[in-house]
């Protein structure tokens, strides 16, 4: 299986062995399996058994804090350098929702009908009390920009 990880501007790669270690807390309980460097962002990952590549791909995309993995199947004759990007961190904004709908695991919900949430903006986060601004609640995607944009999400 390829994998590439997307960083967030200004933000230091992690080594492979800092990347194994922080896999390895992902809290699967794994086979052997290891991980390569192949330059660019990208990574190789090989897994002593199909059930295990099966679990570890299943999830797709891995939250890194601060970048993320998103992970593909593997091809033969694969050339980090010929890969193009097609994916972007966008802010998504929420109109019309009711406040008591401001929670992450909803807004997650709405924002994953689109692409992968990643976080909310600081003004979302705060408590309702605390809050002075509630027009419209943001979350950051990372979206797949070869999929058609949706415009409208029926909630």
């Amino acid at each position: 299986m390829h994998g590439r990880i997307i960083w967030p501007k200004g933000s230091t790669a992690l080594t492979v062995v800092a990347l194994r270690n922080k896999l390895a807390l992902a809290g699967k309980d794994l086979g052997r399996w290891g991980v390569s460097s192949i330059g660019k962002g990208f990574h190789e990952f090989c897994f002593s058994s199909v059930e295990d590549l099966r679990r570890v791909r299943s999830v797709g995309t891995w939250n890194l804090e601060p970048g993320l993995l998103k992970l593909f199947a593997w091809s033969g004759d694969f050339n980090p350098s010929l890969q193009r990007n097609c994916t972007a961190h966008v802010w998504l904004r929420i109109y019309g929702l009711y406040q008591e709908y401001w929670r992450p695991k909803i807004l997650f919900a709405i924002a994953s009908s689109v692409g992968f949430p990643i976080c909310t903006d600081e003004a979302t986060t705060k408590s309702r009390f605390d809050r002075t601004f509630g027009q419209f609640a943001r979350v950051l995607d990372d979206m797949d920009l070869s999929q058609p944009l949706k415009y409208n999400v029926l909630v």
